[in-house]
């Protein structure tokens, strides 16, 4: 028995007949999906996965995971939510979010995990505030899946942690600055220059930037000219099932002098069907395999 097999065992035990538990057997899961958006052409890039519970004992994803965390089964509940994710939005790249709890059993990396089998590019979700504890595991998982069409993205930047050597350190595809940097965000503003800086600073660390939670006209017309590459928020689409389209505020179209920079197209590195690692610079389109990809 593998150790991820008899953890899930384990966890099967413990959570018998208990709330969460029901969520799992029963799958009381939906997935809704946000665009992220290239802010120079205007279309969408990707769809980040958001998972939404059907049962009324946890009225929000915290409340699931802190439950799936006190039960030992974080792994499996994630690793539900990639199945449910990859099923729902086969046509573009997913950004999906790991729990911290699901590197310890590395539930992420197993053969037959959903995620190799997405015909698109995926994008693990890290927080900036993952605890040190899991860092050179979290590391580990990332050289193990990197050259298999998966990336890592560092999420909520400027959310409270603040440590940018997580940047430096775990080389992270994209960045997505936390909500907090971009509310009420306003060209000419010290608050801009700060969020310029970090744009900056990503892009010379290689890391693509995308600007999330972005509600009006004018903190997407903001982080537009402060160089971000994608943008995510209400004000271009809502979380919705199936994949939303994007609705581009007509107001944003006229203020922008000179928009953000086409962001360069991310290198897949996904296996061929002979477990083959594929040219590093493909063309922005990537073909659709005709085999499989090898299973985790």
């Amino acid at each position: 028995m593998t150790r991820t097999s008899s953890n899930a065992s384990h966890a099967a035990k413990r959570t018998t007949g208990t709330p969460i538990r029901r969520v799992l057997d029963e799958r009381l899961l939906t997935v809704v999906y946000q665009p992220l958006v290239d802010l120079r052409t205007k279309k969408i890039f990707a769809y980040e996965a958001l998972v939404r519970s059907r049962s009324p004992e946890f009225n929000s994803p915290p409340a699931l995971f802190d439950a799936a965390v006190e039960y030992d089964c974080t792994g499996k509940l994630g690793r539900v939510i990639r199945e449910l994710a990859v099923q729902g939005c086969p046509t573009h790249p997913l950004f999906l979010n790991i729990h911290p709890a699901e590197l310890n059993d590395k539930w992420v990396v197993q053969p037959d995990d959903p995620i190799f089998q997405h015909e698109h590019d995926v994008y693990l979700e890290i927080t900036e505030g993952v605890p040190l504890s899991h860092f050179r595991l979290c590391q580990s998982i990332l050289r193990e899946v990197r050259g298999r069409g998966i990336y890592l993205v560092v999420d909520d930047l400027g959310a409270g942690y603040s440590n940018l050597k997580y940047i430096a350190d775990l080389q992270p595809r994209v960045v997505k600055l936390d909500r907090g940097l971009v509310a009420g965000l306003a060209k000419d503003t010290r608050m801009f220059r700060l969020v310029q800086g970090i744009v900056v600073l990503c892009k010379d660390l290689d890391a693509l930037v995308v600007a999330e939670g972005i509600e009006t006209s004018a903190e997407l017309d903001a982080v537009r000219a402060a160089g971000a590459h994608y943008g995510q928020g209400y004000v271009l689409a809502r979380p919705e099932f199936p994949p939303p389209p994007v609705t581009w505020p007509k107001i944003s179209e006229h203020r922008i002098e000179q928009p953000a920079p086409s962001p360069p197209p991310p290198t897949s590195r996904r296996n061929d069907a002979h477990g083959g690692r594929k040219t590093p610079d493909p063309p922005p389109a990537r073909p659709k395999r005709s085999d499989p990809p090898s299973k985790r």
